[in-house]
């Protein structure tokens, strides 16, 4: 046990948030949200519990964009209790909801875009399985390659989980394929473009916020697992990120956000090609003791709507445990 384990112990039954911010101080926090919404949403964080982090965030750390962040950090400088803010998708409530709380308490925030949903070419694949469950009048049913029967009226959360969990497990192809079967089974007919609350941003939104401060970074084109890839569709969705930003905010996009960013969603293979397709850094969706200890896998620590949690994630409780 460390020292600072040890003294942890010791105030933790107290509260000790002032001491645990004290002892985590060297530990940069970066937040990662997707969807901040009204009240009554099922969706998302509720608007009111992201003020009141914000409220926390600004009155007792330092806030940082991720890429002031990462050129201290290679500058050797370092800022004690820093928090950086970032979120993922570019879902139209982050305009709605996110973006004017942010700017109430004057806070930067880096999003990471998937180009093609911004453009209205796609929506992303989970929100289709998650509209395909909630719209159909079937009760049960079958999908290739996933075992057992599909309770999808009285187990709808289940069965979304159990299909995108699937999902992450095979090829980009395989997984639009059993999408569209999906629908199929399910009776109903998939919506071309995002249905509403599953909206994106759209580009002049976006570049109406950078105008504003926002930050941009890439969270690929379509949102594949990237380690489903083949080589070309690899750097086909990384360039064409990259590209795209650049054409639609006149800057180059520094930071790549791996889809869904779990220890599985990128390896060796995939780092070397984010590289190489021109970013400086990426960030993953696991927390870690030392976030900035790889560049090619920046560790966050996912939101939570539970007070409790965010606040044991920002005052450095769960850095100590």
């Amino acid at each position: 046990m460390s020292l600072n384990q040890f003294i942890y112990s010791l105030v933790k039954p107290l509260g000790g948030r002032t001491v645990a911010r004290y002892l985590a101080r060297n530990h940069p926090r970066i937040l990662m949200y997707h969807r901040i919404t009204p009240s009554g949403s099922k969706e998302g964080i509720n608007a009111d519990i992201f003020r009141k982090q914000m409220e926390i965030v600004k009155q007792s750390f330092n806030v940082m964009s991720l890429n002031d962040l990462m050129n201290a950090y290679d500058e050797g400088e370092t800022r004690e209790n820093t928090v950086v803010i970032t979120f993922d998708d570019g879902y139209h409530d982050f305009a709605d909801y996110a973006f004017p709380i942010l700017r109430e308490f004057d806070l930067p925030v880096t999003l990471f875009v998937t180009t093609g949903f911004a453009l209205g070419e796609l929506w992303l694949w989970p929100d289709q399985i998650r509209y395909a469950i909630d719209n159909t009048d079937v009760r049960t049913t079958e999908l290739p390659g996933i075992s057992g029967n599909l309770d999808i009226a009285e187990q709808p959360d289940q069965c979304w989980n159990r299909i995108a969990d699937h999902c992450m497990l095979v090829s980009n192809s395989q997984k639009l394929d059993l999408i569209d079967s999906l629908y199929e089974l399910l009776s109903i007919e998939k919506p071309v473009n995002a249905p509403d609350g599953y909206q994106p941003l759209s580009w002049e939104q976006i570049r109406g916020m950078v105008r504003q401060g926002l930050e941009v970074g890439s969270h690929s084109h379509s949102h594949p697992i990237m380690t489903q890839l083949g080589d070309d569709e690899l750097n086909r969705e990384l360039v064409q990120s990259w590209e795209i930003i650049r054409e639609q905010l006149g800057c180059d996009p520094a930071a790549f956000c791996y889809p869904n960013g779990q220890r599985a969603d990128f390896d060796s293979k995939v780092q070397s090609a984010v590289r190489h397709a021109g970013y400086n850094y990426a960030v993953a969706a696991f927390p870690l003791k030392q976030p900035l200890s790889d560049r090619w896998a920046i560790a966050r620590y996912p939101a939570s709507s539970r007070m409790s949690e965010f606040e044991k994630n920002i005052y450095g409780f769960t850095f100590l445990g």
